[in-house]
């Protein structure tokens, strides 16, 4: 069974998502927690993005644009810690919870 084939702008959105990711596992351990729920904050939150529909294209352009701007301002390595803007909880990813580095200990 051939898999389901993905657009160009779907192949952006997973590729800022996978990059959010990989830039909280470079932040330091005990700050993760903050880290991830801000990026499902950026990702769910209906008025970020959670709530588009798919063919609201020219939002989620400016979405991915504005998210690789966050990544290049976020990924310096001086920036340590993030706050979440609202208290919604978002359930925590194994980045969140010590990725590589906390399964070796």
């Amino acid at each position: 069974m051939a898999g389901r084939r993905i657009t160009g702008l779907q192949r952006q959105v997973y590729h800022c998502y996978k990059r959010a990711l990989k830039l909280v596992a470079s932040k330091p351990l005990e700050n993760r927690p903050a880290w991830f729920a801000f990026v499902a904050h950026q990702f769910r939150h209906p008025t970020l993005g959670g709530g588009l529909k798919r063919k609201d294209i020219s939002a989620i352009e400016h979405l991915v644009r504005r998210g690789d701007k966050m990544l290049e301002t976020y990924g310096a390595p001086g920036v340590k810690k993030v706050v979440v803007p609202d208290t919604h909880e978002w359930p925590l990813g194994w980045v969140a919870k010590g990725g590589k580095e906390g399964l070796q200990r």
